[in-house]
């Protein structure tokens, strides 16, 4: 029977109990970040000498590195020093109160220094790479509410509802003008200037916590 090719899950695995980044690892191994991040996404595949390097790091045989290990140690998460927060995946777009008061249907784990927060928290997955130098694409932001734009710091990060459209970006705010910022290694994307005595600019809340896509797919 042919053997299912486990070769990505192996190397997160083997990577979380060594408590090494993508990048560290990729280093080991004269790799970079992204090519570390295609193999656990199942994208790429390395040749045998990267495989043997990987198998004489972690201390297993190359068959174990491509084909898994029905034996190996799961991780154990223990949640203790966190608390649940529920929070919509499918919303980009409708009111503010919709935005914020939609059903839920997943869960991240937050740290539970902001439990004690006095203001409402909420979390919202990041789609796109408008704002990849701080949120990789599929990350979890959490946010406060915020009770005037007044009170916050030109370049916070926020989590804003513009013409019915939820995104994630820095805000500055002159007299009349806000200034949506993205910050994002892709120069495409380019800062969002809106006049509010012509459109409406509501702010879902001040990004205080995230968490990126490798850490979600260890934990959920």
């Amino acid at each position: 029977m042919p053997r299912n090719i486990q070769f990505g899950k192996m190397v997160e695995r083997y990577m979380r109990l060594n408590k090494l980044t993508m990048k560290e690892l990729g280093e080991k191994v004269g790799r970079g970040e992204s090519t570390v991040s295609m193999w656990i996404a199942n994208k790429s595949t390395p040749p045998m000498g990267i495989v043997q390097k990987l198998a004489d790091l972690f201390g297993v045989t190359t068959d174990t590195m491509i084909y898994g290990d029905d034996c190996a140690e799961e991780i154990e998460i223990i949640f203790d020093d966190y608390f649940p927060l529920h929070y919509a995946t499918n919303l980009s777009a409708g009111t503010l109160e919709e935005l914020l008061n939609s059903e839920p249907d997943a869960v991240v784990y937050v740290p539970i220094k902001y439990q004690m927060m006095k203001k409402r928290l909420h979390a919202f997955k990041v789609n796109g790479t408008s704002m990849n130098n701080i949120f990789a694409d599929g990350s979890i932001v959490v946010c406060e509410d915020v009770t005037s734009t007044m009170q916050l710091k030109d370049g916070t990060i926020v989590v804003v509802l513009v013409n019915g459209l939820a995104t994630v970006k820095r805000l500055y705010v002159r007299d009349n003008q806000v200034t949506l910022l993205p910050d994002s290694t892709d120069k495409n994307y380019l800062p969002i200037v809106i006049n509010t005595e012509d459109q409406e600019v509501q702010v879902a809340g001040r990004v205080i916590w995230h968490m990126n896509p490798d850490d979600i797919s260890k934990n959920y």
